[in-house]
């Protein structure tokens, strides 16, 4: 079953050519040259910036203007700014005739953000039509990183073994392939599926292996997950130097990708690993830095618990990017 589903995956073409980008959109007042396609991938918050402009210069609802436009639902996604997200993607994916890439992803980013209402089987039914509409997709010349987020819908859709077994294939399949995007989500993503089949030694070797490929690329934001999910995995092991370690590596960078969500994470995450040392000074410090309104319902729950001393006596808990 598995070899027939890949097979079907490896036949899935690029995509990009189902949504056309076309020329940089230039600034039509200024003679600045700005390439938004490359600041959109490396910088989210900036993207967030200026795609505003591009989105008002740009036709409304033609292909371009769905190109910039899924830019910014992926940085608010990014950048977890989810309620942001949910008020611009829900009006959209209920329009007609969507540029199919467009309608993929923005599928995907709307389950994402209505399971957070508890809404998991309208969830599926939005990830089970985004993953039909990608297999649907049958031209001559694959992109492996189109077959990652088939492995990512199948990830949030609770079928780990069958999403594990696919991108195993695809690391043997494109070993030599050595674009640093590709291979970040890949090791990621086999790095959530270790955790929730309990293999936490072979989920550290992948959290690892993601930090090693990031380290390469300029994205701020993808360093600060990797090393926050490297963190996480020594502190799933119980090894607090090393998890404390990569956690104060997080901070600076989280605060350069400007990803709040990350940071406030981090400092529970330590604060933690504090009191479980029997350090309530350094724990109450960062505790103090955490705005607990821009919490999720997880780490709220954990910051409360912290707030009244009460650590975590056996690492369990398994929140983390996906």
């Amino acid at each position: 079953m598995i070899k027939i589903l890949f097979a079907v995956l490896l036949s899935l073409s690029v995509l990009l050519s189902c949504l056309v980008i076309g020329q940089d959109h230039g600034q039509s007042n200024t003679s600045e040259k700005i390439d938004i396609h490359k600041i959109c991938e490396i910088n989210y918050d900036d993207c967030l910036k200026r795609i505003p402009q591009y989105l008002d210069e740009s036709a409304i609802n033609s292909r371009l203007w769905f190109a910039y436009k899924l830019y910014q639902l992926e940085a608010l996604f990014a950048l977890e700014q989810f309620d942001e997200l949910e008020e611009q993607v829900t009006p959209l994916i209920s329009q007609k005739n969507l540029p199919i890439k467009f309608k993929i992803n923005s599928y995907v980013l709307y389950a994402k953000t209505i399971k957070r209402h508890g809404q998991n089987e309208r969830a599926i039914n939005y990830l089970n039509e985004a993953k039909d509409l990608l297999l649907a997709v049958n031209v001559d010349w694959p992109r492996p990183a189109e077959l990652i987020k088939v492995a990512n819908m199948l990830l949030s859709m609770g079928q780990y073994q069958i999403g594990f077994d696919m991108l195993l294939t695809l690391e043997e399949r494109f070993k030599n392939y050595k674009d640093i995007i590709f291979n970040y989500q890949l090791y990621t993503n086999l790095g959530h599926f270790a955790l929730r089949l309990n293999d936490l030694t072979l989920h550290t070797t992948y959290r690892m292996k993601t930090l090693e490929w990031v380290m390469l690329s300029e994205n701020s934001n993808y360093k600060s997950i990797a090393l926050f999910n490297v963190a996480r995995a020594y502190f799933f092991t119980g090894n607090d130097k090393l998890s404390l370690n990569y956690f104060k590596r997080v901070i600076p960078i989280a605060t350069q990708a400007k990803n709040q969500s990350i940071l406030e994470n981090t400092y529970i995450n330590m604060a933690d690993i504090y009191l479980r040392n029997v350090d309530k000074n350094q724990a109450n410090e960062l505790l103090k830095k955490v705005n607990f309104k821009n919490l999720n319902s997880g780490y709220l729950k954990r910051f409360e618990q912290l707030s009244q001393g009460v650590y975590t006596k056996k690492p369990g808990d398994k929140p983390g990017k996906e």
